[in-house]
């Protein structure tokens, strides 16, 4: 949740896509890697995060972000297509 702290940083940015949740941290005292993505898995506990990218600015971070969202958009739109294709004909 926007505003909560994690590890000393602060979430400025979340966002959930199917059961994954996608966040920005923000922690100005860390001269060295300011800002982190974080990943978290909504359906098992949706306050753990795991798999951290950490940054030294802050357009970086975003970027990251937007691209761990983009990816799990295409896993889950791949996902489901494979789901949605017809079985084939059995064979006789």
């Amino acid at each position: 949740m926007i505003g909560d702290k994690v590890e000393g940083y602060s979430i400025i940015e979340s966002t959930v896509i199917g059961n994954a949740k996608f966040v920005v941290g923000e922690n100005p005292q860390n001269s060295i890697a300011p800002y982190v993505t974080w990943q978290a898995n909504m359906k098992n506990d949706p306050h753990s995060y795991f798999w951290g990218h950490y940054y030294g600015d802050k357009n970086t971070a975003m970027a990251d972000y937007g691209d761990r969202i983009s990816q799990e958009a295409q896993y889950l739109k791949s996902f489901q297509e494979k789901k949605e294709k017809p079985a084939p004909y059995p064979e006789r």
